[in-house]
């Protein structure tokens, strides 16, 4: 079923058309991604199917009564009460379903003794249809949904009943994402839904949009996310939508492909007019050759003329070069503890050697920026040390050097550091990081995000270090930036040790990741999808040698079945334990169906609501309970 459909769609900004004859279309179960440079369109185009923009030109239509969920990068969730309180607005049509279903249930029961009347008939085919439905909407899942959907986005169940106010703002966008998933609109609109998120719970998010009923349109700088998540790829680039089926990477073959044809065949037909221009010039005075060449004139007037093809991104030769090699062995750290004023990690050991490229990855908080800023000497360690090898010279980035402030011009903050440096070089430093032309006089405070972080990687790359420390180099830049900074440090000659959520980037550059974990760190040989591999194959390894051990033969000796006669009583007691506690569960269950057929009770909703949920958390109570009795009894007749 086509959700939505475009057609000739035109913008403009100010008698500039930013894209022309746009043909765009969705359908169930789509997976789509807007990519483009920064710039391009690619909000104002969804801004556009969306429905919050207006248009030129062209036509859009939407499938009737379709629901439309839009996530803008600014979208916070901004509501009074609790987190829990608005996790459930889109379930309050379930909360009114369940609550008829207590009153038809209460008179019921109440009225059981004229079962054969037609009023009470009436009630409960009224009753079988209002539960299938409910059952049908999943009306019993829908306090599931909102523990998973709030613990995957990094939510602790601490967290569920504080009040939204409370959140920060980043938490709040995590919120706003939440409430528009669980409301599972036809069709998502996700404005860079990765930003704010870490890697775990990214990885969480791809996995739930995999399986999400309905389609989704995504902008995002998370390439590893897109390959992930879309199978077709609307690239906005020179004023023109082009579709391309695949993911993000199959993308990026194809666009380059067709790019080398389109260059293939411009570049024929230019030789074939030069050929045919030659050849009209050199013949069209001469009598016995005029007719020929008046013939080959008309060929070249007919001629459909290609444009030179041309990419969205700017053609630079970015590099990092050092003035001096370290040895081999650059840096060695042992038993080393950072922090500020306590450790916030276990001991860390690892050695960097020459050339090394090495991904520091590890949860939000665990300590990753601390230790890079350690070993770049920017923070003293609490103990521990760093041995540093021969000739090592380091140059630091830190995310937060993208958010500084100056009165100074672009070209006036970098000739600044290099006063001695000829103003061309200068120029030419900064064109090589995307400041072209009337850019350099731009005012820093003036700047973007991506283009502070551009213009101090142009001063790191000045400082010619050969050990680069990078703090999320690739925060505030787009995917153009990004990928020429990768072709950069794919090229340095020298060490790069880097913190990035970029899995995408970690995969391109990383020739060894450092684990930071709460027990210290661990050093792997590979990739970002090489270190995922390990962890599968380690966790697989644990689950099997669990199961063996569950498996192994009970020994024979007196302290063994000592221990096992202990165990045995203590199974035992807890067993005990949970026969109390389903005796106690039923008895409260009795009660509480009894009070909810109280006339004085169905006929308040709100005390009706109340007991019900102390209901279904008895009913949650006793189920478990009788889980966990099954499984001891199962586990003591084992053992016997």
């Amino acid at each position: 079923m086509i959700l939505l459909q475009a057609s000739q769609l035109t913008k403009s900004f100010s008698g500039d058309t930013l894209f022309a004859d746009v043909k765009f279309e969705i359908k169930s179960n789509d997976r789509v991604a807007i990519v483009g440079r920064n710039g391009a369109g690619k909000t104002t185009l969804m801004k556009i199917l969306a429905g919050v923009e207006s248009y030129d030109s062209g036509h859009l239509m939407l499938a009737k009564n379709i629901r439309m969920g839009y996530l803008t990068q600014q979208m916070t969730l901004d509501a009074d009460g609790t987190v829990y309180d608005a996790m459930m607005k889109p379930f309050l049509h379930l909360v009114a379903m369940e609550r008829k279903l207590q009153d038809i249930a209460a008179y019921l029961s109440d009225e059981s003794d004229k079962a054969d009347s037609a009023e009470y008939q009436e009630k409960l085919t009224d009753y079988e249809k209002l539960q299938a439905a409910f059952e049908a909407e999943d009306g019993y899942k829908y306090d599931h949904k909102i523990k998973t959907v709030l613990t995957g986005l990094n939510f602790r169940e601490e967290d569920f009943n504080q009040k939204i106010d409370n959140f920060s703002g980043g938490q709040k966008t995590r919120l706003a994402l939440a409430e528009m998933l669980l409301q599972e609109p036809d069709l998502l609109l996700l404005d860079e839904p990765t930003n704010h998120l870490d890697m775990e719970t990214t990885a969480w998010l791809e996995n739930y949009l995999l399986t999400y009923k309905g389609a989704i349109i995504l902008i995002s700088h998370d390439r590893y996310f897109l390959d992930k998540v879309v199978g077709t790829v609307y690239d906005v680039a020179l004023g023109r939508v082009t579709k391309y089926v695949g993911n993000y990477s199959q993308f990026i073959i194809e666009r380059d492909a067709f790019y080398d044809k389109m260059t293939a065949e411009y570049e024929r037909q230019q030789a074939e007019i030069e050929r045919l221009e030659t050849f009209v010039q050199k013949n069209i005075t001469r009598a016995s050759t005029s007719g020929m060449a008046k013939s080959r004139r008309k060929v070249l007037e007919k001629m459909v003329r290609i444009e030179a093809p041309k990419l969205d991104d700017h053609s630079v030769n970015l590099n990092f070069n050092i003035d001096r090699e370290s040895g081999n062995d650059v840096l060695s750290a042992e038993q080393l503890e950072v922090g500020y004023e306590t450790p916030i990690t276990a001991p860390i050991s690892f050695d960097v050697k020459k050339q090394d490229a090495i991904a520091v990855i590890g949860p939000n908080g665990i300590g990753k920026t601390t230790l890079i800023k350690t070993i770049a000497k920017r923070l003293p360690a609490i103990s521990g040390h760093i041995k540093y090898g021969a000739n090592v010279t380091i140059g630091y980035y830190d995310q937060k050097q993208a958010e500084f402030s100056s009165s100074n011009t672009v070209l006036e903050e970098l000739w600044q550091y290099y006063p001695t440096m000829p103003e061309k070089d200068v120029r030419a430093v900064l064109g090589r990081f995307l400041f072209v032309q009337d850019d350099v006089k731009k005012a820093i405070n003036d700047l973007s995000g991506g283009e502070k972080a551009r213009l101090q990687l142009a001063k790191l790359s000045l400082e010619n270090n050969n050990v680069l420390i990078l703090d999320e180099p690739t925060n505030h830049l787009d995917i153009a930036a990004k990928e020429i900074l990768e072709e950069a440090l794919i090229h340095y000659p020298g060490t790069v040790l880097f913190v990035s959520h970029d899995r995408y980037f970690i995969n391109r550059i990383a020739t060894k990741v450092l684990n930071v974990t709460a027990e210290g760190a661990a050093l792997f040989l590979g990739d970002y999808t090489y270190f995922i591999e390990k962890e599968e194959e380690r966790a697989a390894h644990e689950a099997y040698d669990q199961q063996e051990q569950a498996a192994a033969p009970k020994t024979s000796s007196y302290e063994d079945n000592k221990q096992a006669r202990k165990e045995r009583r203590k199974m035992e007691r807890a067993l005990q334990q949970l026969e109390e506690t389903v005796a106690a569960q039923e008895t409260l269950i009795a009660d509480i169906e009894h009070t909810l057929t109280l006339p004085e009770v169905f006929n308040d909703s709100q005390r009706s609501y109340e007991l019900h949920q102390q209901l279904l958390a008895a009913q949650s109570t006793l189920e478990e309970a009788i889980e966990q009795w099954a499984e001891l009894e199962a586990l003591l007749e084992e053992s016997e």
